[in-house]
């Protein structure tokens, strides 16, 4: 049956639009959840789009071969239309990357999660039905299940990145100091600009010493100081 699959006709070209329908739909139905930049619709409209434009060249190349043929010799390359695909979703790739506040970046899992779907739109245009099936498995777990675990390591590891407010700039030595108690080491320090009347805000970027790695105990440390108003782990 997938050798039928991949010879070039009508149900060979259903087939592989709708497994590239039915690809970025899944991809994009589970970033549509996360409230993602790209989210359903558009997964899958970047999907068959580069399945179109994978059979476009294939159908060319069978016009050529076949009705076209005016015995010319001509010189085809089909890839130039995946190529061109690739080249044109950077720009809307790096449209769903954003600097939010506190220098954190967003967006960048969406950004290359398009990519991705691109890629499983032009396989599956090509009839690459086994690629799409496994790149779809792998995607979804990294995006899906590796989601959480990503989180979990990352509050494990021995660096940590810190939001605190506080109520005047004369309370950054008593933060500073609270820290250097919890035996960490400060690697850079960035006080945020604050409107009259607000409270002021620093990113401390840290290292934590190997006998303690909890995040938690420093971020309670800081938070039980009287100036101190909230505080915040940034994970990138």
């Amino acid at each position: 049956m997938l050798d039928s699959l991949r010879q070039f006709s009508f149900v060979s070209v259903v087939f592989r639009l709708s497994l590239a329908t039915l690809a970025g739909g899944i991809v994009g139905y589970g970033r549509s959840k996360k409230s993602q930049p790209a989210g359903f619709r558009t997964y899958i409209i970047c999907c068959i789009g580069a399945a179109l434009a994978t059979l476009s060249a294939l159908y060319e190349y069978e016009m050529l071969t076949g009705p076209w043929d005016m015995g010319i010799s001509l010189k085809y390359d089909g890839a130039r239309y995946s190529a061109a695909v690739i080249s044109g979703i950077g720009f809307l790739a790096a449209g769903s990357i954003l600097r939010i506040a506190h220098q954190q970046i967003s967006g960048l899992t969406t950004a290359i999660g398009l990519f991705v779907a691109v890629c499983m739109g032009i396989a599956a245009g090509a009839g690459f039905y086994e690629a799409v099936i496994g790149a779809l498995l792998i995607l979804l777990f990294v995006l899906e299940g590796m989601y959480p675990l990503e989180g979990t390591w990352k509050r494990k590891t021995r660096y940590l990145t810190m939001l605190v407010s506080f109520e005047d700039i004369t309370d950054i030595d008593l933060i500073t100091d609270t820290l250097l108690a919890e035996e960490v080491e400060i690697s850079e320090f960035e006080l945020e600009q604050a409107k009259a009347g607000e409270d002021r805000t620093a990113i401390i970027w840290m290292r934590l010493p190997r006998e303690n790695t909890s995040h938690s105990a420093v971020l309670s440390a800081v938070a039980e100081l009287p100036c101190v108003s909230a505080v915040q782990e940034l994970i990138s």
